[in-house]
């Protein structure tokens, strides 16, 4: 069984209004968010659910490389997992991946007003360094619930929104075995 499918692909660049109007002619697909946070930007297939995401290098508040003329510029994909993120990050780690981005909600509550996270995100390695990115969308559901919780860790995050356990000698907060147990029905 395979751990996850294809889903994007990231391309780290310097402008994104010259990488939205370069990428959407090559592949004749359309602009879907725009500037988004001032760092990312999507492209996607009016034919499919794919799509691009640029990552504007420039701006971005993680380190990415610039791409440059003289080197090889650096891509990854996004895994959407079959089987749930923990599950997917244990696979690869098995297989010789490296973690090098512990899961967390992005974005973070409260860290964009207050827009509610959107995924659930790790950043992986393949034995030779390259990095991919582990992503699989919240329902409504547990945005709602990663919303309400007091939360302080990514770890509490992602248990309050119920796409994680929680560890065996940590104690949940007070309302997360509630929140957890509501996801489940």
């Amino acid at each position: 069984m395979a751990i996850g499918r294809w889903k994007s692909v990231c391309i780290n660049v310097t402008d994104l209004d010259e990488a939205y109007d370069f990428w959407t002619e090559v592949l004749g697909w359309s602009t879907s968010r725009r500037n988004w946070h001032g760092w990312l930007g999507y492209i996607v297939d009016p034919e499919s659910d794919n799509y691009m995401i640029l990552n504007d290098t420039t701006t971005a508040p993680v380190e990415l490389t610039p791409p440059s003329h003289t080197e090889a510029n650096r891509a990854h994909i996004d895994i959407w997992p079959n089987n749930g993120m923990d599950n997917a990050i244990a696979d690869i780690i098995a297989i010789g991946g490296t973690l090098k981005k512990p899961p967390g909600l992005y974005p973070r509550p409260g860290t964009y007003g207050d827009e509610p996270p959107a995924i659930d995100w790790a950043v992986m390695q393949d034995p030779f360094g390259n990095e991919f990115c582990i992503v699989e969308e919240l329902t409504d559901d547990q945005i709602a619930a990663a919303m309400a919780s007091d939360a302080t860790t990514d770890h509490e995050l992602r248990v309050a929104a119920g796409v994680t356990q929680p560890q065996p000698d940590q104690p949940t907060r007070p309302g997360h075995s509630q929140l957890l147990n509501h996801n489940r029905t």
